[in-house]
């Protein structure tokens, strides 16, 4: 990942797992509702092998609270048919208003009905 230093980031894929991370990025965070997509680290663009996303400070307070977030936010996406798989510290941030916002969802799958 680079910082393009105008408060967004390049992701570059290496491998054939990054191209597919970086086009399911693309596909959920268009494709979703607004109540999802606001949970998602916004996509500003996208080509063969990049993307190019908002730049999210990831402060994460460890508490109570936290698990609590952490916990509304899995439901919330399984509630929407998606699977927030590989939720960990280090792939959440805030947002401005204290919302939790995924800012590597490569792995989301869409659940199948």
């Amino acid at each position: 990942m680079f910082d393009l230093e105008n408060g967004y980031v390049l992701k570059v894929a290496i491998n054939d797992w990054g191209m597919k991370s970086n086009k399911q990025e693309y596909k959920l965070f268009f494709n979703s509702p607004s109540l999802i997509q606001k949970h998602l680290c916004p996509v500003i663009e996208f080509g063969y092998g990049w993307i190019i996303m908002k730049k999210m400070i990831q402060m994460i307070p460890l508490d109570q609270e936290y698990d609590i977030k952490i916990a509304q936010f899995i439901k919330l996406f399984m509630e929407n048919g998606i699977e927030p798989k590989d939720i960990k510290d280090k792939n959440l941030a805030l947002s401005e208003n204290g919302e939790l916002v995924a800012v590597d969802y490569g792995n989301f799958t869409v659940i199948k009905d």
